[in-house]
């Protein structure tokens, strides 16, 4: 079996409102599309959707990257042969883990559909049956976030995370109306995104919403200061969360050698594919910390493969961070995933059991 073509497509995909959190508000989120056929007659596909503040490059330097640089070196090999492509992607350009991840997941799921298995089944196995997700309450006025909280409650949803953007008076609000809306068994968690400046506010923040129960507290500081993650970690009872400092292996080691969190946040669109994830995942089972999986506003396939994921182990927090169905008006399959109840079963199809539908590329292509 060998790599024939590989079509790249950029996508923007209009939302069910806006979404503000700790960087932009908006309503379209821009991705890119990666089709992958082979020459006996097996399709895979794979997306990425890019953001500010995740992402160095935006959605058209990704896709230009993916499409002039990497996928002419991939024509001819094997796509099962993940190990052999990881070191020509890596060679042929270094980092870009979210082009690589989305050329990766379009050849994963080739790969287990060769082997008629679900994607789960090619990384070992599940080891639960359902997997729910975690809402995510934008930067809302305090009575809109706490009737969004009651809405996604009343629906079957179990937790949310709530966005901060570092107006402490204001996030602690904004949480405390959460609660109020989702009730006393409705998980929060909460996420900075770096907004926050000084480890008084983190502790201040912490202390005003210590009534709310708060589930962990997500990436406060800027990515780069781990002393200050790993000093408000020591001074304070609630979980702290890796996310933003976290790319591939060596800056995993050193959240963990800093222990500069309790959890750790993983999505493919960071670490570049499935695999890379998983042996993540088992990094950190050895060490026995909690993970969190999810991208947020990725698509079908991209959340499938992150339900897959998550599914795999049981560190993994039972609601995960994948709702971009939720909140995108469409999807680029033939069959999107509905999740409106906040659950799902673990799909069983070979691959990602979804194919790419055309007309809507057509449709939502730039």
């Amino acid at each position: 079996m060998k790599i024939s073509t590989i079509d790249v497509y950029k996508i923007d995909m209009p939302m069910r409102g806006f979404f503000r959190n700790a960087r932009h508000n908006h309503n379209v989120q821009e991705g890119v599309v990666v089709h992958v056929k082979t020459n006996n007659g097996l399709d895979g596909i794979g997306d990425i959707e890019p953001s500010e503040g995740y992402t160095k490059l935006n959605r058209n330097e990704i896709a230009e990257t993916v499409e002039k640089k990497l996928s002419p070196v991939l024509i001819g090999e094997d796509p099962r042969n993940l190990r052999k492509i990881s070191y020509i992607l890596d060679s042929t350009i270094d980092g870009f883990w979210e082009g690589k991840s989305a050329i990766t997941l379009a050849l994963s799921d080739i790969h287990a559909k060769s082997l008629e298995v679900s994607l789960s089944g090619l990384l070992g196995g599940s080891v639960v049956k359902d997997v729910f997700f975690n809402a995510w309450i934008g930067v809302l006025s305090n009575y809109d976030a706490s009737i969004e909280a009651k809405k996604f409650k009343e629906n079957g949803w179990i937790a949310c995370k709530v966005k901060l953007n570092g107006e402490v008076e204001r996030d602690i609000e904004r949480v405390l109306s959460v609660r109020e809306g989702g009730g006393k068994d409705f998980e929060i968690r909460v996420d900075a995104n770096e907004s926050y400046k000084s480890i008084q506010d983190a502790q201040n923040f912490i202390k005003e919403v210590s009534s709310a129960e708060v589930r962990l507290f997500e990436q406060p500081f800027d990515r780069k200061n781990l002393a200050l993650l790993a000093e408000l970690r020591r001074s304070v009872d609630v979980p702290i969360m890796a996310d933003e400092c976290i790319t591939d292996y060596r800056s995993l080691l050193e959240v963990i050698k800093h222990e500069a969190a309790d959890i750790v946040k993983l999505k493919i669109l960071k670490q570049g594919s499935v695999f890379k994830v998983r042996e993540m995942i088992s990094m950190l089972e050895e060490v026995g910390m909690e993970i969190v999986i999810g991208h947020g506003f990725g698509l079908t396939p991209m959340t499938i493969a992150e339900i897959h994921l998550a599914s795999t182990s049981k560190n993994v927090l039972s609601a995960i961070e994948s709702v971009g169905p939720y909140k995108m008006v469409d999807d680029i399959v033939n069959l999107p995933i509905e999740i409106d109840s906040g659950k799902i079963a673990v799909p069983n199809s070979p691959g990602l059991g979804v194919s790419i539908d055309m007309d809507k590329i057509e449709k939502f292509r730039v």
